[in-house]
């Protein structure tokens, strides 16, 4: 296989001077033989990463040891198979980038070194050179048959489609027209022929009519009696009584607890009994395991011998009054209040 070869030494602490080469844009077999030195010393590269970044014409581009770089058994030495990818037509500058130590954290990169791409003649739009085809014969083949298309398309204009940008009219009579709609249909004339009511029939139930209709105002139909008659509760409203919400409505929900519980979204609001007789503890909640929206209250009472006391998940503020954070006795109650995000008042009698 023939390939172009071109050698560059390389010093890690320094420049060095090496010949510059060429190579030409597409080209896949150029081959780059590296050695690495450290001031002037082979560099060691087992064990290590080597990453090669290219900056052309075409943006940046990366080559590694899974796309065209091979070390070999010299010490500090490795080749670069150029991939066409990696690189563009113009000036070409490239940096190695050697990776080492655990986990190839530690990073150095080399002395940058440069060469030119040459652009390509090669390309999709080569014409292949032929003395029995030549490209005018071809061209004047394609310009010929576009002719007879835009040819064969004006008398067609003429014949079977008609005139352009003619309207059609409902009222022309006469078929050699091109605005004479062909399958015309019947429009009948009178409203039983297509099941209509006659106009005089409305008449017959407006007021002064012979069968005149009372209108039901819409209101009307939703109140008690009516027609769809809505209750509150049907639609989550409250009910009114002089003005006032009625005392169903208007009373808290009652809930009976028996053990340990954390605070959660059926117990806002409501009336809470704690009725054991081991103790119950009360936690309040991070706004990352239930958020209550602040304001929202919990109210309850011990209903048993069993202690009640409270506690909070880590990470809550909470004001205690007096310090209490326990309902003292049987019959005794407590009140909590979410006041602020993560924080709670606690309020033990």
């Amino acid at each position: 296989m023939q390939t172009k070869d071109f050698s560059i030494t390389l010093d890690m602490m320094r420049t060095l001077p090496f010949r510059p080469f060429e190579v030409v844009e597409g080209d896949t077999g150029n081959i780059l033989h590296v050695t690495l030195l450290n001031n002037g010393d082979a560099m060691d590269l087992s064990g290590c990463v080597i990453h090669i970044a290219f900056a052309s014409s075409t943006g940046f581009a990366m080559q590694d040891e899974t796309s065209g770089i091979t070390k070999t058994a010299q010490t500090g030495t490795f080749d670069i198979t150029l991939l066409p990818t990696a690189y563009g037509a113009g000036n070409v500058s490239a940096d190695v980038q050697v990776y080492s130590g655990q986990g190839n954290a530690t990073l150095v990169t080399s002395t940058r070194f440069d060469f030119r791409c040459r652009k390509s003649l090669i390309s999709d739009d080569i014409i292949r050179a032929s003395t029995a085809y030549p490209p005018l014969i071809e061209a004047t083949r394609v310009a010929n048959e576009a002719a007879a298309t835009a040819l064969a398309a004006a008398e067609r204009i003429n014949t079977d489609i008609g005139e352009m940008n003619v309207q059609a009219d409902w009222n022309e009579t006469d078929t050699t027209q091109d605005a004479f709609i062909r399958n015309k249909p019947a429009i009948p004339s009178n409203p039983a022929s297509v099941g209509a009511a006659p106009a005089s029939h409305a008449a017959q139930h407006q007021q002064g009519g012979s069968d005149p209709v009372t209108p039901i105002p819409h209101a009307a139909r939703h109140t008690t009696g009516g027609a769809d008659a809505i209750s509150p509760t049907d639609i989550g409203a409250a009910s009114l009584a002089s003005g006032v919400v009625t005392p169903a409505q208007a009373r808290c929900l009652v809930q009976t607890k028996t053990a340990s519980f954390t605070l959660g979204a059926d117990d806002a609001e409501k009336l809470t009994f704690l009725n054991s007789t081991s103790p119950i503890v009360v936690t309040l909640p991070l706004d990352s395991t239930y958020n209550f929206p602040i304001g929202t209250a919990f109210n309850m009472i011990r209903w048993n011998s069993g202690a009640v006391s409270f506690a909070i998940e880590t990470g809550i503020g909470w004001k205690a009054a007096n310090d209490v954070t326990s309902i003292s006795a049987y019959g005794c109650a407590a009140t909590v209040i979410k006041v602020a995000s993560n924080t709670w008042w606690l309020v033990c009698g």
